[in-house]
């Protein structure tokens, strides 16, 4: 459960997954740029460029979302593990001005965690929380309504309101992506987000 002033919010029905059995990526996918190899359940991606290499879904996943998943930063690379959702998986041919909400752990080159809005930049909410190279974490992200969130290891880590969401229906992708980073992916998982409204208050206790 991910619990919002508003609302909670849990997992509800499996839209997409993929445990990357195998040798290859399956067709679901396609890449735009770096090193994708897929190993013993594992998703390895690779770049050494100042640019962001993303594998994005085919498909397009409209609504309120949660995308599931487990990564590792590969030592010695300590930053940029990050993803992707309401993307028009241009970034190859549009750069900085192409369409996306860009979730990160240990990126925007000084070691920030969290969500921001292409192309302006902005909504965007950002922690100095350092994360472990060679740790495994658990990643929830998404949007609900027009809020965008991330949680860590079942911790709300930030959530931003976006008064202008991203509503085209031809960016409604989801992805994975490395920037000059090496990063392994499990066990990806994407839902339609069960969303309860909740009236919420203190009751004092002292």
């Amino acid at each position: 459960m991910i619990s919002f002033l508003q609302y909670d919010v849990e997992e509800g029905e499996l839209l997409f997954s993929d445990d990357f059995e195998g040798d290859k990526l399956n067709d679901s996918w396609y890449a735009t740029g770096g090193e994708w190899n897929v190993k013993n359940g594992v998703l390895i991606g690779e770049s050494r460029t100042n640019w962001g290499d993303h594998l994005y879904t085919h498909k397009q996943y409209p609504g309120d979302i949660i995308l599931d998943f487990y990564g590792t930063m590969i030592p010695p690379c300590e930053n940029d593990l990050n993803y992707v959702f309401r993307t028009d998986g241009l970034y190859k041919e549009k750069g900085e001005d192409f369409t996306a909400y860009i979730g990160g752990l240990n990126g925007w080159w000084v070691n920030q965690s969290g969500l921001e809005k292409y192309p302006k930049c902005s909504p965007k909410a950002l922690s100095g929380y350092k994360f472990e190279s060679g740790r495994e974490y658990h990643i929830q992200s998404g949007i609900v309504e027009n809020s965008c969130f991330l949680v860590v290891d079942d911790k709300l880590l930030v959530v931003f309101e976006d008064n202008d969401p991203i509503i085209d229906p031809d960016c409604m992708r989801v992805g994975l992506g490395v920037y000059c980073s090496k990063i392994a992916f499990r066990k990806f998982r994407l839902y339609r987000a069960n969303v309860h409204n909740v009236f919420r208050e203190y009751t004092p206790e002292f």
